[in-house]
């Protein structure tokens, strides 16, 4: 069976050669990315990989195990057979640091050398600069593995996470994640003699309920954040407070990128959006669950919007990723029909008026100007 193997990517490979004074200052850098690091770090970090890439690609199997607990884990994996990889593929998950992806680049090259299909991946704002950055990088994560990992389960691969290598906040994090993306983790303790450990996923059920009687407002708070007062009763674990606000917790947004697939086949209610009927047969006749996800999302988005600013649709046309405009000669009962977007192909046509936004017609860009 196709495997893709998920790796988180730490900095094993060149702590571990380092001095115990080079240790010291890459770990004063350690979230330090390339435009705001020192010269003589970056100087330090090339030496150092320097020095390791010549060590992986002409050491035995052993040496490599040694100097890279991500290397270590992938070998493991395979038994040391890197030939019996050929059909599948490996995400390394970087840090946004300098190290972080320097890091996954070393562990690309070793295995595009192997003929091992590879892509390194660094997350937005993944570092431990402080709680708030780290929690958000998460999220972003999140967010990538909501939209990459379900087209590989699809396409027939089993979804391994290789935990071996990463710093330790990280693993925290993706032990309880992998209980919902992946089919098992792999895991190598720090030990010549220690085995692979796999660890299958657990049979998790979510309590849908939590959501289903607060759609649309679960839909708002995915997309910004709300004032507390507006959501007095979620559960203190699926949010996090600030001041008068509260978002979406990491737990929060992994539980509700997993339920809202089976919770959002219908459109919901959102403030300062109507739904013609027109509008309504579009919905309906949307056949992936995660296209009609997508366009409650922008809706949502589009809602939120508007909310923050008076109702004025002038917001919408601020937007990069809306892009609302009016047609040119396009009017019903006097006012103009407009339209935004849902992504590069797909559009939604609407009318402005009473301060609210009545959804007219969703579908291909063609399809909806013709006949907004």
């Amino acid at each position: 069976m196709k495997s893709l193997i998920v790796s988180t990517i730490g900095t094993s490979l060149i702590t571990n050669p380092a001095t115990k004074e080079e240790r010291n200052l890459l770990n004063q850098h350690s979230n330090h990315k390339e435009k705001n690091c020192p010269e003589e770090i970056k100087l330090l970090i090339e030496k150092l990989f320097g020095s390791i890439s010549e060590k992986l690609n002409s050491s035995d199997n052993s040496v490599i195990r040694k100097a890279s607990a991500e290397l270590n884990g992938i070998l493991g994996f395979y038994n040391e057979d890197l030939s019996s990889a050929e059909n599948d593929f490996h995400f390394l998950i970087s840090t946004d640091t300098l190290q972080g992806i320097k890091s996954a680049e070393v562990v690309a090259n070793f295995l595009g050398v192997k003929n091992i299909a590879c892509q390194p991946y660094t997350v937005p704002k993944l570092t431990t600069l402080n709680k708030e950055v780290f929690s958000e990088g998460i999220k972003n994560l999140l967010k990538w593995f909501d939209e990459t990992i379900a087209g590989y389960k699809n396409s027939g691969y089993q979804i391994i996470f290789n935990l071996t290598g990463g710093f330790k906040s990280l693993q925290g994090y993706l032990n309880t994640i992998a209980m919902f993306y992946a089919d098992k983790i792999i895991y190598i303790f720090e030990s010549e003699s220690a085995e692979l450990i796999e660890i299958p996923r657990l049979p998790i059920k979510i309590d849908n309920s939590i959501f289903e009687n607060d759609l649309s407002k679960f839909l708002l708070l995915a997309d910004e954040k709300l004032n507390f007062n507006e959501f007095p009763e979620i559960h203190e674990s699926l949010i996090d407070r600030i001041d008068d606000y509260i978002i979406l917790s990491v737990w929060g947004e992994l539980v509700w990128n997993k339920v809202k697939y089976q919770l959002l086949k219908n459109l919901v209610e959102l403030p300062n959006l109507i739904y013609e009927q027109s509008f309504q047969k579009c919905f309906d006749n949307i056949i992936d669950v995660r296209e009609k996800v997508t366009v409650l999302e922008t809706l949502a988005k589009v809602s939120n919007l508007l909310r923050s600013n008076n109702n004025n649709v002038a917001v919408l046309k601020k937007d990069g990723g809306l892009l609302y405009e009016d047609y040119k000669s396009t009017k019903i009962d006097n006012v103009p029909v407009g339209h935004f977007r849902i992504n590069q192909g797909d559009r939604i046509s609407c009318q402005f008026k009473n301060k609210k936004l009545y959804l007219r017609k969703y579908g291909r860009h063609d399809f909806v100007n013709n006949n907004p």
